[in-house]
């Protein structure tokens, strides 16, 4: 924001304008620029501009035309509408679109004004959006005052833990590609887990040499602040952080499954974000303390009938322990036109939609690998790089209309008791 914007009066409503085809756009942009009070901020007619003119302009209130095709990034709309955008969102639409404006809403939305509209109808909206506005920030700047540290949560990252009931299924492939993708698609910090004690290649598929490990990590957790966690993951070049597993074996000895609940909830707490988890093909208390605290469970199996059997296996064993199955994304790997299986019978026999497929690529992956670079980057054109960036747009979409991320709670069972219930249903039975 410049100087200038900086001078105006504070009683001057700053409104954006994101217009639809018709001329409508620019009508309001006169009104808008004709009243004493108001001043225009911008006309933003790209979708994909208007969260930076949003920062960079600092509007009070936004016009919103629905025919600028907003609804088809419903994700665009929901953060727009987000209380910690601090603006007043008016959609405007055509008379007889209900339910376009009870979609727009439902995602947070202020207002709404219908075509065709008055002058008067237009300023009293915008005039009525910019008082709620002035009153919801008085509220929490009051609230703010008298409970400190109370008026807004600290943003925490969510925990995706990706798992293969049956060994190589190809875990660690989508786990560090999984996390690469995430960050170049939401531009948010993404944390990159080993959690296979035993033999974990994070490191070796990322090319790295760590001084630390999670093994080293969870010895000491109870003595570190966060800044010293903070230091304990490895910045990668890809823009991730990583925290590989102990490079010998024997050095998760004596680590007990409520040190990785702990570990996973205060890196999830460094800040808004993800956290992937690659894990091993066991399930164990430690494996269960994992499940327990994840948002997200990326369920990796291939259409092989050993890996399905075992997937099943899992599945059933879930369920028994009432675990949310809404909480995992079924991915059939290493996917190829010649396979026997169809993914219906996989469907079916599962009792679980396939999320995503990734498709067999036999030469990029093992290059990628053997290289130590990822796949999403180096080999970005290879079917499988493109399956595993939109499994994590999916993921960035699930997260967002969840609205997980500001102190959610790891999944809980179907009878409303916390995931931790896993581990003390498996001992008692």
């Amino acid at each position: 924001m410049d100087s200038d914007q900086r001078s105006l009066p504070l009683s001057l409503t700053r409104v954006l304008i994101v217009p639809g085809r018709d001329p409508v756009g620019d009508w309001m942009a006169s009104v808008v620029s004709a009243q004493q009070d108001m001043i225009l901020a911008g006309i933003v007619r790209d979708l994909g501009q208007v969260e930076g003119a949003v920062e960079k302009l600092a509007p009070d209130v936004l016009l919103l035309d629905m025919a600028s095709g907003v609804l088809e990034q419903i994700d665009l709309l929901r953060r727009l509408s987000a209380p910690r955008a601090g603006l007043a969102v008016i959609v405007v639409a055509m008379l007889g679109e209900v339910e376009i404006v009870q979609q727009a809403m439902l995602q947070g939305a202020h207002g709404f004004l219908l075509k065709p509209f008055t002058e008067p109808e237009l300023v009293k909206s915008v005039r009525q959006a910019h008082d709620l506005l002035l009153q919801r920030r008085a509220e929490l700047s009051s609230m703010a005052r008298l409970y400190p540290g109370s008026a807004a949560a600290p943003a925490r990252g969510e925990v995706i833990v990706v798992f293969g009931p049956k060994g190589g299924v190809g875990t660690t492939t989508i786990a560090v590609n999984l996390a690469v993708a995430l960050h170049k698609e939401t531009d948010k910090r993404v944390v990159l887990v080993d959690a296979d004690l035993g033999f974990g290649d994070v490191d070796t598929a990322l090319n790295m040499v760590s001084a630390t490990s999670v093994a080293q990590v969870l010895s000491r957790l109870a003595l570190m602040d966060d800044a010293v966690l903070e230091q304990s993951v490895v910045p990668h070049h890809s823009g991730i952080q990583v925290l590989p597993a102990s490079p010998e074996l024997g050095g998760s000895d004596g680590l007990q499954p409520e040190e990785f609940r702990q570990l996973l909830s205060r890196l999830a707490g460094l800040g808004e974000g993800y956290v992937v988890v690659d894990t091993w093909a066991t399930v164990d208390d430690s494996t269960l303390a994992i499940l327990d605290s994840c948002q997200h469970l990326v369920l990796v199996t291939t259409p092989q009938v050993m890996a399905l059997r075992d997937t099943r296996r899992f599945l059933d064993a879930m369920r028994l322990l009432n675990y949310d199955l809404d909480r995992m994304l079924l991915v059939l790997n290493q996917c190829y036109h010649r396979v026997d299986v169809k993914m219906q019978d996989v469907e079916r026999a599962l009792g679980l939609p396939v999320a995503q497929i990734v498709e067999y690529a036999p030469g990029p992956v093992t290059s990628s690998l053997n290289r130590g670079v990822p796949l999403v980057t180096e080999y970005r054109s290879s079917l499988a790089a493109q399956n595993i960036v939109r499994l994590a747009g999916l993921l960035a979409q699930r997260s967002a209309q969840e609205g997980l991320g500001a102190g959610e709670q790891p999944a809980t069972s179907s009878n409303g008791s916390k995931g931790r219930g896993l581990r003390a249903r498996k001992k008692a039975g």
